[in-house]
């Protein structure tokens, strides 16, 4: 039988946004007609996700997530039905790229927190060389979103959510023409980085 886990979470999700969060999605027109392609945003909340892969809904979401995440036995059963990837920060595995990059061969969306980790305060961070790395290889369009509202409706250390807008503003794809055209593979990467972080504090400031 057909893994119905990602349909259904897309439709509860999607009713549960709308009636408590007041959901909105500006910029529809900037998102691709057909996949593949790299859905890139800031990331201040566990909502976050959620609310990319809404905000995307005439798509599957392939996220990849942080190997903790999958210790909690509830969400290690409903991540794996929904495809996510399990990334082991700090360890230097190539395997969460090689499942990444063949999802993004098989026609899929991959859904990426370019920072790596929630911010704190809310101010975007650096991009994690990972990033870069897999729009390099790739070759798909990367599309960049902010995201606002999250982290009011889940605060850190809170585990009810609480009643707030959230909007996600979607923006055009990321141009990294001159960046491929240096030398330097690692600083190829991190130019990469660079301007996907410039791409979505652009869409922050215009929120």
């Amino acid at each position: 039988m057909r893994n119905m886990t990602y349909p259904l979470s897309r439709v509860f999700f999607t009713v549960y946004l709308k009636t408590c969060f007041r959901f909105e999605v500006c910029g529809k027109e900037s998102i691709p007609d057909r996949s593949p392609f790299i859905i890139v945003a800031n990331h201040i909340s566990y909502g976050d996700p959620v609310a990319m892969a809404i905000a995307f809904s005439k798509f599957k979401v392939i996220f990849i997530a942080k190997k903790e995440l999958f210790h909690v036995p509830l969400f290690n059963v409903w991540f794996k039905s929904l495809g996510c990837i399990p990334i082991e920060r700090w360890s230097g595995s190539s395997k969460p790229l090689k499942r990444s990059l063949k999802k993004l061969k098989e026609g899929g969306v991959l859904g990426i927190f370019p920072e790596g980790s929630r911010s704190i305060d809310g101010k975007l961070q650096k991009a994690q060389d990972g990033v870069g790395l897999i729009a390099a290889k790739s070759g798909v369009p990367i599309i960049p979103i902010y995201i606002s509202g999250t982290d009011k409706a889940l605060p850190r250390g809170k585990r009810m959510p609480r009643p707030c807008k959230i909007r996600v503003k979607v923006g055009k794809a990321v141009d990294i023409t001159e960046s491929l055209k240096i030398n330097d593979r690692r600083e190829i990467y991190g130019s990469i980085g660079e301007k996907i972080m410039e791409s979505i504090s652009k869409l922050k400031d215009e929120t």
